[in-house]
């Protein structure tokens, strides 16, 4: 997976541009049978949820107490923080914590959505892969535009062999 790879992570394809995008009708109704969407609370707010700004420490980007390394779901929320999290449920073994946990509630708006690779606490790649909010590919403009904060900020919170995806 190269940084800025487009593709949807389920079957049908991204949405159209759009500038955010809420959770696509037929994972809504897959959630609520799989019961990770509760009618009266919506989604759970998934605990590992960490922004990624302040999870900044130094030269590295820290998750659950050490340099963050593993490929993560994040999401672009509408005030533009990259807030990333882990995929597995905390409140179920054997359950997984979809994109849309990252914000919680009855119905998660997000500009972006995708997974980010991290090793070390460096980051290594980024994507639009999502089957809840199946992105454009057009809304990684603006995950690029987060992203290039935080470079311009430190360029050493980003591994070696990062490359910015082609436009």
């Amino acid at each position: 997976m190269g940084s800025g790879a487009k593709g949807a992570y389920s079957n049908g394809g991204s949405q159209p541009y759009q500038p955010t995008y809420h959770v696509v009708k037929s994972m809504l109704e897959l959630d609520k049978t799989a019961g990770i969407y509760n009618p009266s609370r919506g989604y759970f707010k998934n605990p590992t949820r960490t922004d990624l700004e302040k999870a900044i420490k130094g030269d590295s980007i820290i998750f659950g107490g050490r340099a963050a390394s593993g490929t993560f779901m994040y999401v672009l929320d509408t005030d533009g923080h990259i807030v990333f999290g882990a995929r597995r449920n905390p409140y179920h073994s054997n359950g997984r914590s979809p994109h849309p946990t990252l914000i919680g509630g009855k119905d998660p708006v997000v500009q972006a959505a995708g997974l980010i690779n991290i090793k070390d606490g460096k980051i290594m790649s980024f994507d639009d892969r999502s089957g809840h909010f199946r992105p454009s590919s057009k809304s990684m403009d603006k995950v690029e535009a987060a992203l290039r904060k935080l470079y311009n900020m430190n360029h050493n919170l980003f591994g070696d062999k990062f490359t910015w995806r082609k436009q």
